[in-house]
């Protein structure tokens, strides 16, 4: 049975790196076809998509996360609202 498994294993990883090369072997022959200034703004495009994509995930993990914070503060604020103070 393990070795059934280890065998699944290695034909899925040498189907998936098959696959890989190919699916580079299109990409590159796409590329050769293209006059330069499409190529300039195909890579600008994916330059921009690699910078902003972190970026705006980034922002939204932080706001989500002051999110939270702002709820949590709320939640304490009206849980110790009702009750009485005390002076030390």
């Amino acid at each position: 049975m393990k070795f059934e498994q280890q065998d699944q294993i290695k034909t899925f990883l040498s189907q998936s790196i098959h696959e890989f090369f190919y699916l580079c072997g299109k990409a590159w022959q796409a590329m050769m076809q293209l006059p330069l200034p499409h190529l300039l703004l195909a890579c600008l495009g994916i330059a921009l998509f690699i910078a902003i994509l972190p970026m705006a995930l980034s922002l939204f993990i932080t706001f989500m996360l002051l999110k939270l914070l702002v709820l949590v503060v709320a939640m304490a604020v009206r849980k110790n609202r009702n009750q009485p103070r005390q002076l030390p």
